[in-house]
């Protein structure tokens, strides 16, 4: 039995292809041979090569020194004539003639291949669905399968949807596949049964950290054997796959490397010194604790708190733990990074409110170290992910299992636990996919002051904030920053397979940023019109204009827009919205917690009770609601009108409201006790004009209760006119007296038409509202899902243009 680690770097490989180490003028790997071969065998591996770049120098060395436990190898970099298309091929066992060979066949693929059949070399296809120069297709895959017969199926540097998917597909293969490709192609393939593939694996490590982590197993006691099971394909991958975390502390090691090679300010920087701790294993100098006792004194510098808590904790970690390592140094840069990104906020704040531009300037110069430590976590995330849509389509066409399971959705939101149709809304999916196993998660971001208990612990997910603002003329509404790298990470973790996003703050910002590195489609709903809401509260029409324009960019940077009414669909339309993108969103309710309670029913002749439940901000028309009811309570004493809510306005209308004792205030009502809040009275009154959906109109009506709302926005799509509510102008008072006065008479007479309303009102929204419905589409994962979005598409389409002018110019 042998272990090999099949591909592995040398400081021979010296052209980095990551943009940081281009930046800082780098080289691709500093690893010494000599310690990459005492790493591979005090890490268990029974043979040792090196697969430079196009380099042989490394390995011929230790071939030279080590002959029992080394045989030579190259990563070459080979080229479809056809279109340019690079891919890596893994070449074992040649010599320096063979080398000179390869490396002028290797500029067209096919040569190449026949020459490798022909010497009888040994050969992988190294990481076969990552895009070397971005022109990987289908078809290339489809050739590769034909010209190979042993694949990389794990790559040490590549993530699980890169491994996993290949390894299904070229494991699954049939001779009927061989056979249609064959035809589509016409290329020979190689072998006399080229539909059984082999599978290697191997670290591809670069910086010296994850040496022997991934290998390949054989029977074998002798290079040789091994080679000979490496070409009769009977090899096995075995080991760690890689992350993005693992990657961008790589990207670090390397620069590490680097500066120790040649001074610059990367070795005197924050990253030098935190890469150093904890990837250097020897002891610290009188020097180096004297430096941190220093920082350890100086407590209200929390950089230097989180940068000595990372140093002690990383002497109590074995150094072969590259993992616990990799997380700890995790945490200790989300911190150094949060800190920086928070000086930024608060000087922002500061401008925002005080003028004070000195602040501000330098809050954004003290920025500029976090947003260094910050960038190459996002470059190595898009990197881990950025084939994603080719691996989809070679899961579509040859992954044979497509179309079960459920989709896996993460759901953001900038509030979770307030009161307001959004939160309501989340809050019941959330319980909902905890209660029916729903692949649903919904993160936010809260601070422990928030009401997070009463959250499904196993649906929901949450990132602390690092900044936190009231939200102007919300000042009951606080705005959460999060942690850039831990919603990083968290969203990583997830792995979903779409991403949806219900506000456009600063989580649902990030939701998006993180959606197209992760190359998921990401689709929004418009639950709020936050320019209507502007316009009625501040009339101020700049700022107004601003939230404008701000809305309009971020909701057409969507692949969809799930809109809850077709009058909001023109609505938004008119008001310049991708229209093509956008789709109707169903809207759910759960029917059986908000259902009629015939015993909350008053008694025959008592009072009428009026309800109005939602948000209390001047927006939502409850000036006019409250003039209605002046008028109403001449026509009907008795009558009280209930208002359940809290918000910026709620002081302010109680003053107004101080001369009406039957006007009850009953504050903010949690959501359990919400269905016995309506079922406590007669009808529900709703004249907002700012509506784009109106989830209490739907709680109501599923409660039985007749709803008369406004003919403006969302709730008029809720309710059939006349058959289960009412939809009214709200232009003049005049029509809803009217209607309310025609309804208190049919109360005080029995309420049989009130009846007929709430048995029709709740009959519909039984219908036409489920959630289970609703959410087994969601998640259902099908062919479908798999295919790219419109967005999606016409990015491609656009590569392909600008890749066919740019050969129209050469030529």
């Amino acid at each position: 039995m042998a272990n090999v680690d099949l591909h592995v770097h040398s400081k021979f490989s010296n052209h980095p292809s990551e943009w940081f180490l281009q930046r800082l003028g780098a080289s691709e790997s500093y690893t010494d041979p000599d310690f990459l071969y005492k790493t591979a065998r005090k890490r268990g591996m029974d043979f040792v090569t090196v697969t430079d770049h196009n380099r042989i120098d490394a390995s011929f060395d230790l071939t030279s020194r080590y002959p029992k436990h080394c045989f030579t190898g190259v990563e070459s970099t080979a080229y479809f004539p056809e279109d340019g298309c690079k891919v890596h091929i893994l070449i074992y066992g040649l010599n320096r003639d063979q080398f000179a060979r390869i490396q002028k066949l290797r500029l067209n693929i096919y040569l190449l291949r026949d020459y490798l059949r022909e010497q009888d070399l040994a050969c992988v296809v190294a990481h076969a669905t990552y895009s070397v120069n971005g022109r990987l297709t289908l078809d290339h895959l489809e050739k590769l399968i034909l010209l190979f017969n042993n694949f990389e199926g794990r790559n040490g540097s590549r993530s699980i949807l890169h491994n996993d998917v290949l390894s299904k597909v070229l494991l699954g293969l049939t001779e009927h596949d061989i056979e249609r490709l064959v035809i589509k192609h016409g290329i020979e393939p190689w072998g006399v049964n080229p539909w059984v593939k082999g599978l290697t694996g191997g670290s591809d490590d670069h910086a010296g950290l994850f040496i022997a982590k991934t290998s390949t197993f054989a029977e074998a006691k002798t290079p040789e054997e091994f080679l000979q099971q490496l070409k009769d394909q009977k090899t096995a991958p075995q080991g760690r796959q890689n992350d993005f975390q693992g990657l961008t502390f790589a990207i670090y090691k390397i620069a590490l490397d680097f500066s120790q090679h040649k001074s610059n300010s990367f070795a005197r920087s924050t990253i030098s010194d935190l890469t150093q701790y904890l990837f250097n294993d020897k002891r610290l100098s009188f020097k180096d604790r004297l430096r941190i006792n220093k920082m350890k004194s100086d407590k209200n510098n929390l950089i230097y708190q989180s940068i000595v808590r990372l140093i002690e904790a990383s002497k109590q970690l074995d150094q072969d733990d590259i993992d616990s390592r990799l997380n700890l140094l995790y945490d200790c840069i989300a911190d150094v990074s949060d800190q920086y990104f928070r000086s930024l906020l608060e000087s922002i704040n500061l401008e925002a409110n005080d003028l004070d531009i000195l602040q501000f300037v330098q809050g954004v110069s003290s920025s500029i170290p976090g947003v260094f430590l910050s960038i190459p976590f996002f470059s190595a995330f898009k990197h881990m992910f950025a084939d994603r849509q080719l691996i989809n389509a070679l899961n579509l066409a040859w992954g044979k299992e497509v179309g079960s399971g459920q989709k896996k959705i993460l759901w953001l939101t900038d509030t979770l636990t307030d009161l307001n149709g959004v939160s309501m809304t989340l809050q019941t999916i959330a319980r909902l996919a905890e209660e029916k196993h729903y692949s649903i998660h919904v993160l936010s971001s809260l601070s422990d002051g928030d009401a997070t208990a009463k959250l499904p612990q196993t649906t929901t997910r949450n990132i602390q904030p690092l900044y936190t603002f009231p939200l102007p003329h919300y000042e009951d509404l606080k705005i959460n920053v999060p942690s850039v790298l831990r919603m990083l990470k968290q969203v990583y973790e997830e792995d979903p397979d779409e991403i949806y996003i219900s506000t456009p703050g600063p989580v649902g910002l990030m939701g998006l940023m993180v959606g197209r590195m992760l190359g998921v489609p990401v689709k929004g709903i418009y639950h709020t019109d936050f320019t209507s809401e502007a316009e009625a509260i501040i009339a101020e029409p700049a700022v107004s204009n601003l939230i404008e324009q701000y809305n309009i960019w971020f909701h057409n940077q969507l692949d969809t827009l799930l809109v809850p009414t077709s009058e909001y669909v023109q609505l938004l339309k008119s008001r310049g919205y991708r229209y093509r993108h956008m789709q109707l969103f169903r809207r759910g309710l759960r029917t059986e917690h908000f259902k009629p309670d015939h015993k909350s029913l008053r008694a025959v002749n008592s009072s009428a009770r009026l309800l109005y439940a939602g948000r209390v901000s001047k927006d939502k028309n409850i000036d006019f609601l409250i003039r209605v009811f002046r008028k109403v309570r001449t026509l009907h004493p008795g009558t009280t009108l209930t208002i359940a809510g809290s918000g910026p306005y709620l002081e302010e209308l109680q003053l107004s409201c101080r001369d009406l004792p039957d006007v009850q205030f009953l504050g903010r009502v949690e959501y359990d006790h919400l269905p016995k809040v309506y079922n406590e009275h007669d009808l529900f009154v709703f004249p907002s004009i700012t509506e784009t959906f109106g989830m209490v109109v739907l709680e109501a009506q599923a409660c039985a209760i007749p709803a008369l709302v406004s003919d403006v926005g969302g709730p008029k799509e809720i309710i059939v006119d006349g058959a289960t509510g009412y939809s009214l102008a709200v232009d003049r008072i005049q029509p809803w007296v009217v209607k309310l006065d025609e309804m208190l008479h049919d109360l005080a007479d029995g309420g049989v038409l009130c009846r007929q309303l709430g048995e029709a009102a709740r009959k519909r929204v039984v219908n036409r509202f489920s959630w289970d419905s609703i959410l087994d589409d969601m998640t259902r994962q099908d062919s479908a899902s798999l295919k790219p979005s419109p967005r999606q598409r016409q990015q491609a389409s656009i590569k392909k243009l600008l890749k066919l002018a740019s050969n129209m110019m050469v030529n």
